[in-house]
């Protein structure tokens, strides 16, 4: 797999692979987060796979395009476990 791709895809599973809510309560605000977040990653997937207008933007456009939306929907709007085992 070349670099571009694997970036691309890394973005991707970034996209969709955000922790999973710490509670029940938490619930709702991890689904509409995440849904966000996939319809993005649809938005980049269908851009590289070369639909229009998005043709001929290059792969390295749209793993952009999708790092910066998902800069702007970090997974801080609900409690989640981190890493370590405590709540974040």
């Amino acid at each position: 797999m070349n670099p571009d791709t694997r970036e691309f895809l890394t973005a991707v599973l970034d996209a969709i692979n955000i922790p999973a809510p710490a509670t029940i309560g938490d619930h709702e605000a991890f689904r509409s987060l995440l849904e966000d977040r996939a319809l993005d990653a649809v938005v980049a997937l269908t851009g590289a796979l070369g639909e229009p207008p998005a043709a001929d933007w290059g792969l390295g456009w749209h793993t952009e395009y999708l790092r910066k939306q998902l800069a702007t929907k970090p997974p801080t709007t609900y409690r989640h476990h981190d890493e370590d085992g405590g709540t974040a």
